[in-house]
C-alpha cells in the first residue's frame, strides 16, 4: 500500500467530516437529524456493510485461491489484540497516576476504541474489502470485550458495581448477542463458511447501503465537532496528554507486538489502523448507564477523535513502509 493513498484516502474522509461540521453550524444536521442518522447508521448500514464484506471476500477468495489467514485465526488475533490492550491500558494508566476515581474510565478508553463507527469506513477507503473484513472480525470480538470486560469496568467505575459476581450477572447478554452489527457479522460469516452465493440483485442492494456507511459516519463526526466548547476542552491538561499518548505511543507499541508476529502484509497494517482510531462512542453511554463521569467521556471522544485525524496518517507513514 502506497503512503500516498493512505493520505489521499485520509484527505478524502476529513473533508467529509468538514462537510459535516459545516452543515451542523448552519443547523442543517441538527441534534435530532444526528440521532436518526446514527440509529440508520448502526441500524441498517453498517450490518448490510458486514454482510457485503463477507460476501466479496469469498468470492474474492473463490477466484485468487484461499487467504493466508483463516477466520479461526483472525478470531484468535482479535482476542490477543485486546488481552494486549488491556495489558496496555494498566501500563498507561497508572503511569500517568491517573486519580483512583477516574481510573476506570481510563482504562475503558484505552482499551475501547471507535472501531465500527470510524474505524469501518477508515480502514475500506484504505485497505479495500479484505481490510473491511478483517475489521469486521475484530469488531464482532470487541462487542465480546465491551459488553463483559467493559460493563465490569464501568460499573465499578460508578462506585456501585458489587461484587465481581453482581456484576457478571449485569452483563446485558442481548445486547451483546443482538445489536445489528453482531447479526450482521453472524450472517457474514455464515455466508462466508458456507459459501452462499447471494443473488445478485441482494448483494447490490447490500452493497448499495453498506456504502452508505462512510458518508454518513464522517459527516456526524464532524456534526459531532461542532458542538465542542474548544476553550473548555483543552482546560483539562491531563486529559489533554492522555489524548496524545493514546493516539501516538499505543499504536507504536501495539504495532511492536503486531510487526513480528504477523506477515500478512493487510492484516498487520488493518490492525495498526484500528488501534489509532479515538475512544469509542460507547463510553459516553456507558458513563450515561452506569453513573461514571459523562463531561469526562464527552470530552475524551471529542480530543481524541480530533487528534486522531492528524495522527493516524503519521502512524501509518512510520510504521509501514
Amino acid at each position: 500500500m502506497q503512503i500516498s493513498i493512505v493520505f489521499e484516502q485520509t484527505l478524502k474522509l476529513f473533508l467529509m467530516i468538514i462537510v459535516g461540521y459545516i452543515l451542523a453550524r448552519l443547523d442543517l444536521l441538527d441534534q435530532h437529524t444526528k440521532q436518526k442518522l446514527t440509529k440508520i447508521l448502526l441500524s441498517v448500514t453498517t450490518p448490510f456493510m458486514m454482510i457485503d464484506a463477507f460476501s466479496d471476500r469469498m468470492k474474492t477468495l473463490e477466484t485468487e485461491g484461499s487467504g493466508s489467514v483463516s477466520v479461526g485465526m483472525l478470531f484468535l488475533v482479535s482476542f490477543v489484540f485486546y488481552i494486549a490492550l488491556i495489558a496496555l491500558s494498566f501500563i498507561f494508566v497508572y503511569a500517568m497516576r491517573i486519580p483512583k476515581q477516574e481510573r476506570r474510565l481510563y482504562l475503558f478508553m484505552t482499551i475501547f476504541g471507535n472501531v465500527g463507527f470510524m474505524g469501518f469506513p477508515v480502514v475500506q477507503a484504505v485497505y479495500g474489502g479484505e481490510g473491511l473484513f478483517y475489521a469486521a472480525i475484530l469488531n464482532s470480538v470487541f462487542n465480546i470485550f465491551v459488553y463483559t470486560y467493559g460493563v465490569i469496568l464501568m460499573g465499578g467505575a460508578s462506585g456501585s458495581g458489587g461484587s465481581f459476581m453482581q456484576q457478571l450477572r449485569e452483563i446485558p447478554w442481548k445486547k451483546l448477542l443482538l445489536t445489528p452489527a453482531v447479526i450482521g457479522t453472524a450472517l457474514g460469516v455464515l455466508i462466508f463458511v458456507l459459501r452462499i452465493h447471494l443473488p445478485e440483485v441482494i448483494e447490490s442492494t447490500c452493497n448499495t447501503l453498506g456504502g452508505l456507511t462512510s458518508p454518513i459516519a464522517m459527516l456526524l463526526v464532524g456534526a459531532n465537532l461542532s458542538g465542542i466548547k474548544w476553550k473548555e476542552l483543552f482546560s483539562n491538561i491531563r486529559l489533554s496528554v492522555y489524548v496524545v499518548l493514546r493516539q501516538t505511543m499505543l499504536p507504536l507499541l501495539l504495532w511492536l507486538i503486531i510487526k513480528p508476529t504477523i506477515s500478512d502484509p493487510v492484516l498487520a497494517p488493518t490492525l495498526l489502523l484500528l488501534a489509532c482510531m479515538p475512544v469509542a462512542n460507547t463510553t459516553s453511554l456507558f458513563a450515561t448507564e452506569y453513573g461514571g463521569d459523562e463531561k469526562l467521556a464527552s470530552e475524551g471522544i471529542f480530543l481524541s477523535t480530533l487528534f486522531s485525524l492528524l495522527s493516524f496518517p503519521l502512524i501509518i507513514w512510520i510504521c509501514v513502509k
